[in-house]
C-alpha cells in the first residue's frame, strides 16, 4: 500500500496562525524565522526545527499507528491526552497546566496561565473535540499523538459561534514518570472541509 508522509512544516503552522489571528498587529513572527520567539512556547503551536514531527497516511486516508508501543504506555499517553483536552474544555487552568511539560524546551507555566486567562476573557466557550487519536511515534521518553480536532468558539461579547476543523500532532515527553504535553502542532483544514 502506498503511503504518503505528511510533515507539519513551520510555514503551514505560521499560515494557520496568521489566518486565525484576525488583526495582524499582534503577530511578531514571520515566515523568515518560522518559530515562536526563542525560549517561548505556546499551546497554539509553533514551527519545527528538524522536520521530525509528522504522521503517515495510507491511500484510504487512515493514519498509521507506530509499531512496538507497549500497551501500558499507549494507554497512559491516551489518558494524558484525554486529561489535556478535558481540563482545557472545562476551564480547569491548574489541571491544564499540570499536564503540560515544563522546563527547558517546554512550556512556561506563567505564559500559559496568561494565555489561558486571556482566552477565557474573550470566549464564553472554547471546546475541542478530538477523534481518530493515534500514537504515530513512540520512544521510551517521547511520543507523538495524531488527532483530528473540531474546535468550537463562542465569543462572549457577540455570542457568535464558529467551528473549525483541523489536524493536530501532540508531542509528549516523560517527566516524573508521567506523559506530559511538550509541544503542539496544529494545521487547520481548508474552509468547507
Amino acid at each position: 500500500m502506498k503511503k504518503l508522509k505528511w510533515f507539519l512544516a513551520p510555514a503551514a503552522a505560521l499560515l494557520l496562525l496568521a489566518g486565525c489571528g484576525g488583526a495582524e498587529e499582534g503577530n511578531s513572527n514571520s515566515a523568515d524565522d518560522g518559530n515562536a520567539p526563542a525560549g517561548q512556547q505556546s499551546a497554539i503551536g509553533h514551527g519545527t526545527e528538524d522536520g521530525a514531527i509528522g504522521f503517515e497516511m495510507t491511500d484510504d486516508g487512515s493514519i498509521e499507528e507506530a509499531s512496538g508501543i507497549p500497551e501500558k504506555e499507549k494507554a497512559a499517553i491516551l489518558e494524558s491526552f484525554d486529561r489535556y483536552i478535558d481540563t482545557f474544555n472545562n476551564g480547569d487552568i491548574d489541571g491544564y497546566l499540570d499536564v503540560l511539560a515544563t522546563g527547558e524546551d517546554a512550556y512556561d507555566p506563567d505564559q500559559e496561565r496568561a494565555a489561558f486567562e486571556q482566552m477565557a476573557a474573550q470566549f464564553e466557550k472554547v471546546e475541542r473535540t478530538p477523534s481518530d487519536m493515534t500514537v504515530v511515534s513512540y520512544e521510551e521518553s517521547e511520543a507523538q499523538l495524531f488527532a483530528n480536532l473540531e474546535t468550537t468558539l463562542v465569543e462572549k461579547e457577540s455570542g457568535e459561534s464558529k467551528t473549525e476543523k483541523g489536524r493536530q500532532v501532540t508531542v509528549f515527553t516523560k517527566q516524573d514518570e508521567k506523559w506530559k504535553v511538550k509541544e503542539v502542532y496544529y494545521v487547520g483544514n481548508a474552509p468547507g472541509q
